[in-house]
């Protein structure tokens, strides 16, 4: 069975961690192919490849970085408890590799084990205290577990180290709500639409905001855009039809309400706007 000999294989590493086995140029080419058929999306070849790379040579230090990749695997193959199991015997070997440990928390988040991923997080940032992925994340942590303070700290950072980075501008909007600041949060909004005109979310989070601060022909406006930009997406329908419904404009109110659902929304969530 296959986790049986994975077993097997974390047995060796324990054994063999801190040994120095060349790299076959068999390994190579097993690693070469796994790197391949993962590009190419074909995870079944790609793991095989890397069990095969694996079985080669067990004891190799760069096992770790197959490791990684095999979670990934498991990963787009729904298998999220294997891919923990896959993650931590690469951390075995390399225990401080910030990839493997942001690739376990990835793991853990869709999981909604929070903690756990708060733990690997952590660990991670104290390791390179300068990474994309993990600040957003440990940000976007904060703020659910309402650390606002603290969650305003990490966004700044990850703003000034990564100035492109749209998280930074979504988290800092998102304090700014929770503030009751919402002229200051419909700023970071827009300098994220300016950046991406196409970005649905902020549109959606803007056009939101704006109907919370009653400028509502702004808000028409933003749907107006969005439709334009994508006429299949039901939430602008949705926005439009609860504009409508504030209105007491209800039969243009029904009418978005259907076309939103046609269009995939759940119903349920939909009549939250417009009963």
């Amino acid at each position: 069975m296959l986790w049986v000999r994975f077993i097997v294989l974390f047995i060796l590493f324990l054994l063999g961690r801190h040994s120095c086995f060349p790299n076959s140029p068999r390994y190579l080419e097993l690693a070469d192919s796994a790197d391949y058929y993962i590009a190419k999306e074909n995870w079944g070849l790609a793991e095989s490849k890397i069990m095969e790379a694996l079985r080669l040579e067990p004891a190799n230090f760069s096992n770790s970085m197959l490791l990684s990749n095999l979670g990934i695997v498991q990963l787009h193959k729904g298998e999220y408890r294997k891919a923990i199991e896959t993650f931590s015997m690469g951390l075995n070997i390399a225990p401080s590799s910030t990839v493997l440990l942001n690739n376990r928390a990835h793991t853990y988040l869709i999981l909604d084990s929070i903690e756990a991923a708060q733990k690997d997080i952590d660990r991670s940032l104290s390791i390179d205290s300068i990474q994309e992925w993990a600040l957003q994340s440990r940000g976007y942590l904060y703020l659910q577990n309402n650390e606002i303070e603290s969650a305003e700290r990490i966004f700044r950072k990850l703003r000034n180290s990564f100035p492109d980075n749209d998280s930074a501008l979504y988290g800092m909007a998102a304090i700014a709500e929770t503030r009751n600041q919402l002229e200051e949060a419909k700023k970071f909004y827009n300098e994220a639409l300016e950046r991406h005109p196409e970005d649905e979310d902020a549109r959606e989070a803007l056009i939101l905001l704006l109907i919370k601060l009653n400028d509502y022909t702004a808000a028409r406006g933003e749907i107006k855009k969005g439709l334009s930009l994508n006429p299949e997406n039901g939430v602008y329908y949705l926005l439009r039809g609860y504009l409508h419904r504030l209105n007491y404009r209800h039969q243009e109110a029904e009418a978005d309400k259907k076309i939103a659902i046609a269009k995939g929304l759940d119903a349920e969530y939909v009549s939250g706007y417009i009963p």
